[in-house]
């Protein structure tokens, strides 16, 4: 009966130890590691130009006036397009106001590595 409980104790000790090193203190360490490194990734914005609307401009009009410096298809420069401009999602282009288009899919480090 000894036996048994001894090797109950070692068994819940080992299951213990496996449980801490798996997912206790030091991967809860490394995830907020990761998580900082995120938000530093999240506040990074591709590269673009900042152009003024005038009447009559589309997305369209303006993604062939300005094209991009790198291929990329027209879904993806939307996506980029209301990424940085989240305010024109649901709404028309307004004469003189200030958008950015993007050009690339690199992105600007505003983290200040």
């Amino acid at each position: 009966m000894r036996a048994f409980i001894l090797t109950a104790i070692i068994i819940v000790i080992a299951f213990v130890v496996k449980v801490d090193l798996t997912e206790g203190s030091i991967p809860l360490a490394a995830l907020q590691t990761k998580s900082i490194n995120g938000q530093c990734e999240q506040q990074r914005e591709p590269n673009y130009i900042t152009v003024q609307t005038i009447e009559g401009d589309t997305i369209h009009s303006l993604f062939a006036l300005h094209p991009a410096k790198v291929p990329m298809t027209f879904p993806e420069r939307l996506q980029l397009f209301y990424n940085l401009n989240p305010h024109l999602q649901l709404q028309e282009l307004i004469p003189g106001e200030n958008i950015k288009l993007p050009l690339t899919f690199e992105f600007e480090n505003k983290c200040g590595k």
